[in-house]
């Protein structure tokens, strides 16, 4: 199996980040040269990226395809209904010629269709070209990402526009390296914008005063971390700042050098990840539980869930913890009674918790849940929101074409309540 991998620096050596996790090639049927000298096998030329899924040269979209014809339903089918008054579910055997995919059971109804033509085939052409691009065996420079930031160089994080550039991104240079970037780095930009001094979430924007408590508490830490650059009693002193990510699951088998990426934006905070959950992997050609990817960022991965874990993280301190969860579909009927212990015992630590969604109609499911359930015991840090670091890229259901997600769409923060008011007649 071929590796594809990006290059990334700190310190003085260059290393090289296998992606083979993300991204599995197939069998190629051309080659190239590649910039290390190296041939690469090239199966889908740039000029030419879309191809129906059942005619792909790459063997994946193949299989791809035919997962949706055998599991998929025809969209218009759906919203018929049999002799029987249930709904109908004819595969989808005909491949929309717009965009290459698998969606309907005829052409007649393709063409019937029209939520189809005017809302969703554009994207899955977009998802066409950029997986077919994925896998085409090119050098995927776009994932060449920058070292530290030299400390006279800001960096803006008010979009991944403006990240990309003062971060110097040098090569994302099309809307298409921009999805493929964004798609992996959307976990630790969105946790490092939340931190970082610069953050794009303020009070005018959705924080909370109580939001601005608790980060005034992380960043004066942060602003401690800072200072012991030069002062050795503090730098004797100082705590790891720990950021725990509960529910833990792709963003666990990332590269663990991607996370270099929120350790840049911290520059002199030793930053400690906690990935915990029951589907809690590390990257596959990883086997250990503790990971030191440099000398100030450790990725530490717990499999289990967090309130029965707790004990191996406690006490826990509201200048020196915080918490993510990404997509965690509390609000969803089966997920809902199992995530009621673990947000009990967050709502105890007094811990900013930050969480997000995969479109509106997801976050706002969890946000009810959370206000149903522990309205009178939370304060809200930040509104519910889109986030500015969300994945650029849609992903579409096996099952169901009309279903997709957008990893990070959405963020919202909150924290057990610190006081108890009650007002008196």
């Amino acid at each position: 199996m071929r590796t594809l991998a990006v290059q990334t620096t700190f310190g003085s050596g260059r290393r090289a980040i296998s992606l083979k996790s993300l991204f599995t090639p197939s069998p190629p049927s051309d080659m190239v040269h590649g910039s290390s000298g190296k041939k690469q096998r090239i199966l889908v030329q740039p000029h030419d990226l879309f191809h129906p899924l059942s005619k792909s040269p790459v063997k994946e979209m193949r299989e791809k395809g035919a997962l949706i014809q055998q599991h998929g339903c025809c969209t218009t089918c759906v919203t018929e209904t049999t002799a029987m008054g249930k709904p109908a579910t004819r595969e989808p055997t005909f491949e929309c010629p717009d965009c290459g995919y698998p969606t309907h059971c005829s052409s007649s109804h393709w063409k019937q269709d029209t939520t189809h033509h005017d809302e969703l085939c554009g994207h899955l052409r977009e998802a066409n070209e950029d997986e077919h691009d994925l896998r085409s065996g090119r050098t995927l420079r776009e994932f060449e990402f920058p070292s530290a930031q030299l400390p006279e160089i800001v960096v803006n994080l008010s979009s991944w526009d403006s990240f990309l550039y003062t971060r110097s991104f040098t090569n994302i240079n099309s809307n298409r390296a921009m999805r493929h970037v964004s798609k992996v780095l959307t976990y630790p930009v969105t946790i490092g914008s939340v931190l970082h001094q610069f953050s794009p979430f303020v009070l005018s924007s959705g924080l909370t005063p109580e939001g601005l408590k608790s980060m005034t508490a992380l960043r004066t830490t942060i602003k401690e971390h800072d200072l012991a650059r030069s002062e050795k009693e503090l730098a004797m002193q100082q705590m790891p700042l720990r950021v725990f990510v509960l529910g833990a699951r792709a963003e666990a088998m990332l590269p663990p050098h991607l996370y270099l990426q929120l350790a840049y934006l911290l520059p002199n905070s030793p930053v400690h990840v906690y990935f915990v959950g029951p589907e809690c992997i590390p990257a596959a050609d990883e086997a250990r539980s503790t990971i030191v990817v440099s000398s100030r960022l450790v990725l530490k991965y717990h499999k289990s869930y967090f309130h029965d874990a707790i004990w191996n993280f406690a006490p826990f301190d509201p200048y020196t913890d915080v918490f993510f969860m990404f997509s965690p579909g509390i609000g969803h009927p089966r997920a809902r009674p199992g995530w009621q212990p673990t947000v009990e015992k967050l709502l105890e630590t007094k811990c900013a918790v930050f969480a997000t969604g995969f479109h509106e109609r997801d976050m706002q499911s969890d946000v009810r849940a959370l206000r149903e359930d522990f309205g009178d015991k939370m304060d809200w840090l930040l509104e519910p929101r889109e986030n500015p670091f969300s994945s650029l890229k849609r992903d579409f259901g096996i099952r169901n074409l009309r279903e997709w997600a957008i990893s990070n769409w959405g963020i919202y923060g909150f924290r057990g309540k610190r006081y108890e008011v009650q007002r008196q007649e």
